[in-house]
Protein backbone atom coordinates (compact mmCIF):
# COMPACT_ATOMS: atom_id res chain seq x y z
CA UNK A 1 0.00 0.00 0.00
CA UNK A 2 3.06 2.28 1.11
CA UNK A 3 4.16 2.17 -2.92
CA UNK A 4 0.78 3.72 -3.99
CA UNK A 5 1.42 6.61 -1.91
CA UNK A 6 4.40 7.35 -4.57
CA UNK A 7 1.47 7.22 -7.70
CA UNK A 8 -1.05 9.32 -5.73
CA UNK A 9 2.16 11.77 -4.94
CA UNK A 10 2.57 11.40 -8.87
CA UNK A 11 -0.82 12.22 -9.84
CA UNK A 12 -1.11 15.04 -7.74
CA UNK A 13 2.36 16.13 -9.48
CA UNK A 14 1.15 15.29 -12.86
CA UNK A 15 -1.71 17.27 -12.80
CA UNK A 16 0.29 20.44 -11.83
CA UNK A 17 2.94 20.25 -14.33
CA UNK A 18 2.95 23.64 -16.52
CA UNK A 19 2.68 22.91 -19.93
CA UNK A 20 0.01 23.40 -22.74
CA UNK A 21 -2.50 21.31 -21.89
CA UNK A 22 -2.57 22.43 -18.37
CA UNK A 23 -3.81 25.86 -19.57
CA UNK A 24 -5.91 24.01 -22.27
CA UNK A 25 -7.88 22.61 -19.91
CA UNK A 26 -8.06 24.82 -17.36
CA UNK A 27 -9.25 27.69 -20.41
CA UNK A 28 -11.74 25.32 -21.35
CA UNK A 29 -13.52 24.45 -18.14
CA UNK A 30 -14.09 28.52 -17.59
CA UNK A 31 -14.96 29.04 -21.37
CA UNK A 32 -16.64 26.03 -22.19
CA UNK A 33 -17.81 23.93 -19.07
CA UNK A 34 -16.70 21.26 -16.80
CA UNK A 35 -17.91 18.71 -18.82
CA UNK A 36 -16.31 19.63 -22.00
CA UNK A 37 -12.76 19.85 -20.14
CA UNK A 38 -13.40 16.05 -18.15
CA UNK A 39 -13.58 14.47 -21.65
CA UNK A 40 -10.55 16.62 -22.62
CA UNK A 41 -9.39 15.24 -19.43
CA UNK A 42 -10.02 11.64 -20.89
CA UNK A 43 -8.21 12.37 -24.10
CA UNK A 44 -5.05 13.12 -22.46
CA UNK A 45 -5.33 10.05 -20.31
CA UNK A 46 -5.94 8.04 -23.47
CA UNK A 47 -2.35 9.65 -24.92
CA UNK A 48 -0.86 8.69 -21.17
CA UNK A 49 -2.39 5.09 -21.36
CA UNK A 50 -0.36 4.92 -24.72
CA UNK A 51 2.93 6.76 -23.44
CA UNK A 52 3.16 4.12 -20.38
CA UNK A 53 2.11 1.00 -22.73
CA UNK A 54 4.95 2.18 -25.50
CA UNK A 55 7.51 2.80 -22.45
CA UNK A 56 6.50 -0.24 -20.74
CA UNK A 57 6.65 -2.84 -23.83
CA UNK A 58 10.23 -1.60 -24.22
CA UNK A 59 9.04 0.85 -27.26
CA UNK A 60 10.28 4.18 -25.68
CA UNK A 61 13.69 3.11 -27.53
CA UNK A 62 12.29 5.77 -29.98
CA UNK A 63 12.35 8.49 -27.19
CA UNK A 64 16.27 7.61 -27.30
CA UNK A 65 18.66 10.89 -27.33
CA UNK A 66 19.50 10.07 -31.34
CA UNK A 67 16.05 10.80 -31.95
CA UNK A 68 14.69 13.36 -29.43
CA UNK A 69 15.74 16.03 -31.20
CA UNK A 70 13.35 15.08 -34.30
CA UNK A 71 10.85 14.43 -31.78
CA UNK A 72 10.79 17.65 -30.42
CA UNK A 73 11.46 19.44 -33.38
CA UNK A 74 8.17 17.20 -35.23
CA UNK A 75 6.47 18.48 -31.63
CA UNK A 76 7.23 22.22 -31.60
CA UNK A 77 5.94 22.67 -35.11
CA UNK A 78 2.68 21.10 -34.45
CA UNK A 79 2.13 23.00 -31.05
CA UNK A 80 3.25 26.56 -33.41
CA UNK A 81 0.72 25.80 -36.43
CA UNK A 82 -2.45 24.59 -33.96
CA UNK A 83 -1.96 28.46 -32.14
CA UNK A 84 -1.33 30.14 -34.77
CA UNK A 85 -4.35 28.45 -36.14
CA UNK A 86 -6.77 28.86 -33.39
CA UNK A 87 -6.01 32.43 -33.00
CA UNK A 88 -7.50 32.86 -36.28
CA UNK A 89 -10.18 30.72 -35.70
CA UNK A 90 -11.20 32.70 -32.56
CA UNK A 91 -10.79 35.86 -34.05
CA UNK A 92 -12.69 34.83 -37.21
CA UNK A 93 -15.54 33.54 -35.12
CA UNK A 94 -15.05 35.57 -31.70
CA UNK A 95 -19.11 36.93 -32.92
CA UNK A 96 -20.57 33.17 -33.36
CA UNK A 97 -19.86 32.13 -29.79
CA UNK A 98 -23.72 31.96 -28.87
CA UNK A 99 -24.16 29.53 -31.67
CA UNK A 100 -21.25 27.28 -30.97
CA UNK A 101 -22.70 26.94 -27.29
CA UNK A 102 -26.03 26.00 -29.22
CA UNK A 103 -24.42 22.80 -30.96
CA UNK A 104 -21.28 22.27 -28.06
CA UNK A 105 -23.42 19.77 -25.81
CA UNK A 106 -23.39 17.42 -29.45
CA UNK A 107 -19.38 17.25 -29.87
CA UNK A 108 -18.16 16.24 -26.74
CA UNK A 109 -15.99 13.36 -28.56
CA UNK A 110 -13.97 16.24 -29.94
CA UNK A 111 -13.14 17.19 -26.81
CA UNK A 112 -11.58 14.02 -26.32
CA UNK A 113 -9.30 13.62 -29.29
CA UNK A 114 -8.51 17.50 -29.04
CA UNK A 115 -7.20 16.58 -25.74
CA UNK A 116 -5.55 13.09 -27.12
CA UNK A 117 -3.91 15.30 -29.55
CA UNK A 118 -2.08 17.98 -27.51
CA UNK A 119 -0.49 15.54 -25.59
CA UNK A 120 0.69 12.99 -27.90
CA UNK A 121 2.68 15.40 -29.32
CA UNK A 122 4.30 16.32 -26.41
CA UNK A 123 7.07 13.48 -26.14
CA UNK A 124 8.52 14.44 -22.59
CA UNK A 125 5.35 12.52 -21.58
CA UNK A 126 6.85 9.47 -23.02
CA UNK A 127 9.58 10.07 -21.34
CA UNK A 128 9.00 10.21 -18.10
CA UNK A 129 6.47 7.46 -17.96
CA UNK A 130 9.73 5.54 -19.08
CA UNK A 131 11.01 7.09 -15.75
CA UNK A 132 8.25 6.37 -13.57
CA UNK A 133 8.96 2.10 -14.46
CA UNK A 134 12.88 2.22 -13.75
CA UNK A 135 12.16 3.93 -11.19
CA UNK A 136 9.32 1.90 -9.28
CA UNK A 137 9.66 -1.04 -10.80
CA UNK A 138 12.73 -2.37 -9.42
CA UNK A 139 10.95 -1.61 -6.14
CA UNK A 140 7.80 -3.77 -6.89
CA UNK A 141 10.52 -6.48 -8.51
CA UNK A 142 8.95 -5.74 -11.79
CA UNK A 143 5.70 -7.00 -11.05
CA UNK A 144 3.29 -6.39 -14.32
CA UNK A 145 0.32 -6.12 -12.00
CA UNK A 146 1.37 -3.42 -9.14
CA UNK A 147 3.18 -1.49 -11.96
CA UNK A 148 0.24 -0.69 -14.12
CA UNK A 149 -1.69 -0.41 -10.69
CA UNK A 150 0.59 2.36 -10.36
CA UNK A 151 -0.24 4.06 -13.41
CA UNK A 152 -4.30 4.07 -13.43
CA UNK A 153 -3.54 5.01 -9.45
CA UNK A 154 -1.43 8.12 -10.57
CA UNK A 155 -4.26 8.95 -13.32
CA UNK A 156 -7.30 8.12 -11.21
CA UNK A 157 -5.48 11.35 -9.12
CA UNK A 158 -4.73 13.53 -11.85
CA UNK A 159 -7.95 13.43 -12.77
CA UNK A 160 -10.15 13.83 -9.61
CA UNK A 161 -7.55 16.93 -8.80
CA UNK A 162 -8.10 17.90 -12.33
CA UNK A 163 -11.98 17.95 -11.31
CA UNK A 164 -11.68 19.89 -8.54
CA UNK A 165 -9.77 22.53 -10.47
CA UNK A 166 -12.04 22.87 -13.13
CA UNK A 167 -15.30 23.36 -10.59
CA UNK A 168 -12.93 26.03 -9.35
CA UNK A 169 -11.80 27.48 -12.40
CA UNK A 170 -15.93 27.41 -13.49
CA UNK A 171 -16.77 29.64 -11.02
CA UNK A 172 -14.76 32.99 -12.53
CA UNK A 173 -17.48 32.28 -16.00
CA UNK A 174 -20.26 34.17 -13.94
CA UNK A 175 -17.43 37.11 -13.71
CA UNK A 176 -16.12 36.85 -17.54
CA UNK A 177 -17.21 38.49 -20.08
CA UNK A 178 -17.05 37.18 -23.59
CA UNK A 179 -14.76 39.98 -24.36
CA UNK A 180 -12.11 38.96 -21.94
CA UNK A 181 -13.14 35.65 -22.68
CA UNK A 182 -11.85 36.37 -25.82
CA UNK A 183 -9.06 37.45 -24.73
CA UNK A 184 -7.69 34.45 -22.91
CA UNK A 185 -8.03 32.34 -25.39
CA UNK A 186 -6.17 34.77 -27.26
CA UNK A 187 -2.93 34.97 -25.20
CA UNK A 188 -3.47 30.91 -24.13
CA UNK A 189 -2.78 30.69 -28.36
CA UNK A 190 -0.18 32.81 -27.67
CA UNK A 191 1.60 30.89 -25.06
CA UNK A 192 1.19 27.49 -27.12
CA UNK A 193 3.14 29.35 -29.36
CA UNK A 194 5.99 29.93 -27.05
CA UNK A 195 5.93 26.72 -25.61
CA UNK A 196 5.98 25.60 -29.60
CA UNK A 197 8.38 27.42 -30.36
CA UNK A 198 10.52 26.46 -27.42
CA UNK A 199 10.05 22.62 -28.38
CA UNK A 200 11.56 24.00 -31.66
CA UNK A 201 14.89 25.45 -30.61
CA UNK A 202 15.56 21.98 -28.33
CA UNK A 203 14.92 20.10 -31.71
CA UNK A 204 16.77 22.46 -33.67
Amino acid sequence: MVDYIDAVVFGFILSFSFGPIFFILLETSITRGIKQAVFMDFGVIVSDLLFFSLAYFGASKIATEENQPALFLLGGVILSVYSVISFINNAVKNKKIKKEKAVEETRLFKYVVKGFLLNIINISYLVIWAGVIVWFGPKVEMSPVKIWTFFFVSVATYLAVNVLKFLLSSRLKSKLTDFVLFYIRQGLNILILIFGIVLIFKGA
